[in-house]
């Protein structure tokens, strides 16, 4: 570290600090508005090259140098990447806007426009179109139908409109696709919205007074789980969110509350009694933008083009139209169906593609899927919101947090690859499972995180979650040493009943809190077939313990859900057994099963259990499930877990499970095998070195 990070603050006085850091902020404001007028010159430069806006190559190579740099100077890669995503996300809309200004050339160019919403000020529509637009100066025409918000843009009243087409927990908003199909508009963008929901009233509100809440019914909707659990209150469905307000603000009783954002809440004057009240915290809306006329999108510009079609009755129409999309090398982002009014049984389907209009491979794939549908309409090709923030490597991470730790690095060692293995043909008792049913290796993808084919994952994180400060140490170390997955145990079976059980769904809130923070999938461990639900509802990833390889129920349970699950192999189960009980989750339709080595009983009683190293190339023989190893629990020394997990990676292993705590001698449960952070971060350093 340089001097920098061990110098010790001055005592100033506190208008001294306070008249530096305002000018401090001036200051970063100047080297903002200078780095966007780089990213216009950038843009510029592509314009006369044709590249593309987005170079993430470039986006990591500048950000591990950033980490790095950051590193020196004391500050957490965390911070650095937050800050950093932000600055690189406008970087690349100043650069959309100009391209795209140059691709319209003939577009009205006013500064004020009006755009038609659902409701009007207040509602999720006007937020999400606040956001879109970017502009103070627009005004608002607030309508209390989606119909109305169209025709109010057909008919000139208002330059755009913005409607909600589809929310991650309530699905599509079929209406609006029907409306969409009869109008003369086109959609020209997108904006995807998170969605928080709160409960707010008028100041001084008790919680227990509430008798009626006000909302609209997709709010509604997305609320229907979890807040009966948090007040008892009938549920007044209205028009829009900006109606529940209004009707909140309005009332004297002190009874009555509306579901609505923050922000709309300080809009209203009204107080937020309840935080995300819906059902599932990752609760965004994806909204569209419609005009008058068609925009041409640069071809520079991730672009996304939607259209209706409607196939033929024979068997098979739609898979043909699909391999038209397959063989043009066309991803699809969406497909929905509706019902066609008049025609029995028949379905419009709705297809969201990527690429451009304009693009060849578009052009002629739309033209061939003419000649086998019996409809198509294109609704619309526009710039997409999608933008992935650019990941630093897991290799880059570990360096500097090691470097961070005045760590040495060691000479890098290369992992031998195994030969292809083939599998005798005779059907097994796990067919699902086998290399029969599928040759090549199963990758399972959560978060952009990858488990299995070419990946080395490392899930880590404490034995189990104990406090809130814990769990947030845990996740930073986390985030800074390069783990893909964080877990921790909130349900934890013990040899012992007088042994800690965990949180509970207390730990689960916790471990999803401090995952989200530090943008760590979260997995944690299901005992009960009837916690299943529930726990997926937070979990990005289940575990099987080791006890439970064998509960049958559970098994089954978890295999009806769409949630990767990691199945630990019993404490004196064979192989073949783990994998017949991988076959109980697969049978069931969950084909995200990953298996975990975790240790068997023997004789040896040197170390808990006896790590077969053994089962790794042998289960790589016999199936094409990624298969993981938890030295920790295997050995339970934690002086054992770092020369374990280097020779599961020889071995060919897919990832490690490690458990780390910031103070091992306290912890609840599993201390002496818990690795203590300068040693865990050494050993993230060892395995990406």
């Amino acid at each position: 570290m340089n001097d920098k990070t061990n110098k010790q603050p001055q005592k100033l006085p506190l208008s001294e600090i306070r008249t530096e850091i305002s000018q401090l902020d001036s200051d970063l404001l100047k080297l903002f508005a200078r780095r966007r007028e780089l990213s216009l010159s950038v843009a510029l430069n592509k314009e006369a090259t044709l590249k593309p806006i987005r170079d993430q190559e470039r986006e990591k190579e500048l950000l591990e140098l950033l980490v790095d740099k950051g590193a020196k100077s004391g500050l957490d890669a965390h911070y650095v990447t937050k800050l950093f995503h932000a600055i690189i996300e406008d970087s690349l809309a100043v650069q959309r806007d100009y391209l795209q200004s140059q691709s319209n050339p003939d577009s009205p160019t006013q500064v004020i426009k009006t755009i038609a919403v659902l409701g009007g000020k207040g509602a999720y529509s006007y937020l999400a179109a606040c956001k879109h637009f970017n502009a103070s100066q627009n005004t608002y025409l607030g309508c209390s139908t989606f119909d109305k918000v169209l025709k109010s843009v057909e008919q000139g009243k208002a330059d755009f409109g913005v409607i909600p087409i589809e929310n991650t927990t309530s699905g599509g908003i079929t209406e609006v696709y029907d409306l969409l199909l009869d109008s003369k508009l086109t959609i020209v963008g997108e904006e995807k919205y998170p969605i928080k929901h709160c409960l707010v009233t008028n100041p001084n509100t008790e919680i227990s007074n509430i008798r009626k809440i006000h909302a609209h019914p997709e709010a509604s909707r997305q609320c229907n789980k979890n807040l009966p659990k948090l007040v008892a209150a009938e549920v007044s469905l209205v028009s829009s969110t900006a109606e529940a307000l209004q009707l909140a603000k309005k009332d004297t009783s002190g009874m009555v509350a509306a579901i609505a954002s923050q922000q709309s809440a300080e809009q209203f004057g009204l107080t937020v009694l309840l935080k995300d009240v819906a059902n599932l915290r990752e609760n965004t809306t994806r909204f569209l933008v419609v005009a008058r006329e068609a925009k041409k999108v640069s071809r520079q510009v991730t672009c996304k083009t939607s259209i209706a079609i409607s196939t033929g009755q024979k068997p098979g129409s739609l898979a043909e139209v699909l391999l038209v999309f397959r063989d043009a090398n066309i991803p699809l982002s969406k497909l929905e169906s509706r019902p066609i009014a008049g025609k029995p049984w028949e379905q419009m389907f709705y297809v969201d593609l990527e690429g451009n209009i304009e693009a060849p491979n578009v052009e002629k794939a739309l033209e061939d899927i003419s000649r086998l549908c019996r409809f198509m309409k294109v609704l619309g090709s526009y710039a997409t919101e999608d933008v992935n923030a650019t990941k630093v490597s897991t290799e880059a991470l570990s360096r500097t947090k090691a470097t961070s730790l005045n760590q040495q690095s060691l000479n890098s060692k290369n992992t031998p690859k195994l030969a292809d293995l083939k599998t005798p043909s005779t059907r097994k008792s796990y067919h699902l499972a086998s290399r029969d049913h599928k040759m090549e290796d199963s990758v399972i993808e959560v978060k952009g995180v990858k488990i299995g084919g070419n990946n080395f994952t490392v899930i880590a994180g404490p034995c189990a979650v104990e406090s809130k400060q814990q769990i947030e140490q845990c996740a930073k170390l986390a985030n800074e040493t390069g783990v893909s997955v964080l877990r921790g145990g909130c349900f934890k079976p013990r040899t012992s009943p007088y042994s800690f059980q965990g949180l509970g769904f207390e730990g689960l809130n916790l471990l999803n809190n401090a995952g989200d923070h530090y943008h760590l999938p979260i997995i944690t461990e299901v005992m009960n077939t009837e916690d299943v639900r529930e726990i997926a509802e937070q979990a990005d990833m289940l575990q099987i313990g080791a006890r439970n390889m064998q509960n049958f129920s559970l098994l089954k349970s978890v295999g009806q859900i769409n949630r990767p699950v990691m199945l630990k192999r019993g404490l004196m189960a064979s192989i073949e057994e783990l994998l017949n009980a991988a076959e109980y989750i697969l049978a069931q339709g969950n084909m995200q099963v990953f298996l975990c080595e975790r240790g068997i009983r023997t004789f040896e009683t040197a170390t808990r259990n006896t790590l077969d190293l053994s089962a790794v190339p042998l289960l790589k023989q016999m199936t094409h499930l990624p298969i993981i190893v938890d030295p920790s629990h295997a050995v339970g020394k934690r002086e054992l877990v770092e020369p374990l997990a280097k020779a599961a990676k020889a071995v060919g292993a897919h990832g490690v499970m490690i458990e780390f705590h910031p103070d091992p001698e306290s912890a609840l449960s599993d201390g002496p095998q818990a690795l203590k952070p300068d040693q865990f971060a050494h050993l993230m350093h060892e395995l990406h070195s």
